[in-house]
């Protein structure tokens, strides 16, 4: 009698990569994204929730590049283990995304004294008004080497990848820093940063949203605020490339555009 021997192949999940979109909070628009993982031929399995999904990856560092129509590329160096890895990618709209008519938006160009427009500019964009914080810290104290903050009077969706400009509203603390959220705990309530606090802050200190973006080929940048509380609300915006910087103060209509020209430096 002929006999038959079975082996049993199994796989095991050793990275999942979540996308996000930083405006809307959810899945990226469209399905045409290209995950490579630098080091590796490995190719990811797409689930039916838009995850992208890496079996039998040696341990060890690689370099993530993810392109979706609509966003700028991310590259990140990541870090595989012996479990499974979870990375969540945010993703910044280019200036060619579909944004909607009543979207509040700030559009520019930049460019350097000749007039060349100037690629991959950095532009961080900070909320300045108090009527326009995304939420408060609920806690007595969060203070300085901490990673968690306890929230209340939340405006809107906090996710992960969202960026806020702690500060204090005590007269006697000057105080204020970035931090960038790693993990939502409780829903809306508890979230971990990415890194502890440099400072300490009080009861009610301001989570005051910010947008990270980048300038494309031809100079552009677009700059989106999503659930504004405020009609008009103050920015501060820093743009850097090469070593050079400019910063500017703009005010904001929300449900608008605010075409604010070219900006050379």
């Amino acid at each position: 009698m002929e006999s038959v021997r079975v082996a049993k192949l199994s796989t095991k999940v050793s990275l999942v990569v979540c996308l996000l979109d930083s405006y809307t909070s959810s899945s990226p628009l469209g399905l045409n994204a290209s995950i490579l993982l630098e080091g590796t031929l490995s190719k990811p399995i797409i689930t039916s929730k838009g995850t992208f999904i890496f079996n039998d990856l040696q341990a060890g560092g690689y370099r993530l590049r993810v392109n979706v129509p609509y966003y700028f590329e991310e590259c990140r160096d990541i870090e595989v283990g012996l479990e499974n890895t979870l990375v969540h990618v945010t993703l910044s709209p280019r200036p060619s995304y579909p944004f909607r008519e009543k979207d509040t938006l700030l559009r520019a160009s930049v460019s350097n004294e000749h007039g060349q427009p100037y690629s991959k500019a950095i532009l961080l964009a900070v909320m300045q008004s108090e009527n326009g914080a995304r939420a408060r810290l609920a806690q007595d104290k969060a203070g300085q080497g901490t990673d968690q903050l306890t929230i209340g009077s939340v405006t809107g969706k906090i996710s992960v990848g969202d960026r806020y400009l702690i500060r204090s509203r005590n007269s006697s603390e000057v105080g204020e820093e970035l931090c960038l959220v790693e993990e939502v705990l409780e829903y809306q309530r508890r979230l971990r940063l990415e890194r502890p606090l440099i400072g300490s802050y009080a009861r009610g200190s301001l989570l005051l949203p910010v947008v990270k973006t980048q300038s494309d080929e031809r100079g552009e940048v677009v700059v989106a605020f999503a659930n504004c509380r405020a009609n008009r609300f103050d920015i501060k915006l820093d743009v850097a490339h090469s070593g050079r910087s400019l910063s500017k103060e703009v005010n904001l209509t929300e449900g608008g555009t605010t075409l604010a020209g070219k900006w050379k430096f």
